[in-house]
């Protein structure tokens, strides 16, 4: 087998509990995070269509991720790995990352009373003067994509959807995983 990324896994994994921790607060309990197989195998760097392959790789995972997020127990079924992550893990990640601080502020914004992309967009320059935004015509999951050029702060594809009543949902994916979903 090729060489595996188990730190692109572990940032991912961390970047979840933080999000999960800025909406609903940090409480000293383990979490446990589902991802699509195909998701997990381009975050290890293994073969997309060889999923037994990517679990081979996930046994070693524990190993890798002993001194920040501690054991994490993988499961998995037909069509994602389950990550079972203990609440030492989570406290770690509470503890000792550093605050993530345009994620914080983003979702300030989402949770507002009425969103506009302009104040979303607002957030976005704020941190960075090489955003990237585009309007996505015809799809009717996402209105627009919004990512930072140099992926400074972070490298995730921002997909929003805004309605009519300001109220707006987003989700974030990797650079592989937008692409792979073909938005």
């Amino acid at each position: 087998m090729n060489s595996v990324n188990y730190k692109r896994l572990e940032k991912s994994l961390t970047d979840v509990i933080q999000e999960a921790q800025l909406k609903i607060g940090y409480d000293h309990h383990p979490i446990t995070l589902y991802y699509p197989t195909e998701s997990v195998a381009r975050l290890l760097g293994t073969p997309e269509e060889d999923a037994d392959n990517t679990e081979h790789a996930l046994a070693s995972l524990s190993a890798h991720t002993a001194d920040t997020l501690g054991a994490i127990q993988v499961t998995r079924d037909d069509k994602r790995f389950c990550f079972h992550i203990s609440a030492e893990g989570t406290q770690y990640v509470h503890e000792q990352l550093p605050d993530p601080a345009f994620l914080r502020a983003f979702l300030q914004v989402m949770r507002g009373l009425t969103v506009s992309f302009d104040d979303i967009l607002a957030v976005f320059h704020q941190f960075s003067d090489k955003v990237h935004c585009e309007k996505l015509e015809g799809n009717e999951e996402f209105d627009y994509l919004v990512y930072f050029e140099d992926g400074t702060p972070d490298s995730y594809r921002y997909c929003i959807k805004l309605d009519d009543d300001g109220d707006a949902v987003y989700h974030r994916f990797t650079p592989e995983d937008y692409a792979a979903f073909g938005f």
